[in-house]
Formats: structure tokens, sequence, C-alpha cells
């Protein structure tokens, strides 16, 4: 994939679609079957990323209330914007052990200072260090 392609699968708000179960997932395989279990549509299964769906979120219902912020902010990610970082970004323990959603702001600031091909690079990383890591007091998440 394209460097240009595969940076294009980073959502506005620091998730990294390219690296999400709901893009990677093949048909037929048993990820796919419990999301179809689940109501998910086949014709929105694999995702095809934030920017490409334009916020349509197969998981969520309507359009992302943080895409359309963006979207209005006229900036690419939420840390370009002068709110950054707001209540939409905020970590919330409710499902931290399913979902992305505290890797934001970490994700955000790791593409400000570092770059987006540099994030790319390391996404996949960060997300085991999240789920699987095991915290160290004073050295964050330890695999």
């Amino acid at each position: 994939m394209k460097s240009e392609e595969r940076n294009n699968l980073v959502a506005p708000c620091g998730i990294d679609c390219g690296i999400c179960e709901m893009h990677t997932c093949v048909e037929g395989s048993d990820f796919y079957n419990r999301l179809i279990a689940r109501g998910i549509p086949k014709e929105k299964i694999p995702c095809k990323g934030c920017r490409i769906i334009e916020g349509f979120c197969p998981v969520i219902v309507g359009k992302c209330d943080t895409y359309t912020c963006v979207l209005d902010k006229k900036v690419n990610f939420c840390y370009e914007c002068d709110e950054f970082p707001c209540l939409k970004l905020h970590p919330s323990a409710d499902r931290a052990d399913l979902l992305p959603h505290n890797q934001k702001v970490y994700n955000l600031c790791t593409i400000q200072n570092k770059g987006l091909d540099h994030f790319v690079q390391i996404s996949n990383e960060l997300k085991i260090r999240y789920y699987m890591g095991k915290m160290s007091v004073g050295k964050g998440p330890q695999v």
C-alpha cells in the first residue's frame, strides 16, 4: 500500500483505521461472522476507513460527531484545532478494554510531534502496548 493511501487511513481523531479489525477483517472469518451477527450490514464490512466513508462508522448510528467537527473547523486532525483537546477526545474507563478511544489524544500528540509517517510505522506497537501491556508505574505499559 502506498504511503499516502496508508496515511489516509488515520482518522481525524487519531484512531488508525488501517489496523482496526473492522478494516482488516476478511469475509467469512470468525470476526466477520460476529460482526454480521451483531447487525452490521455485510456491505459495510470491511470498513474502508473513516475518511473514505466520511465519518459513517459501521459501529455507530449516523455520522461521527468528531468527524463532522473536524470538517466544520476545516482541519485534518483534531490536534490542529484551537480547542484541542476537547471533551470529544476525553478518555473514559467505559469499554476501555475493547475500544481504542483512550488512545486518541496520545495518538494525536504523536502525529503532531513526530509526523504521520512515523505514527503509522509505530501504530500497531502502540495498540499492542495498550491492549496487552502491563502498566509499570513511571514506565508506562510494558509488553
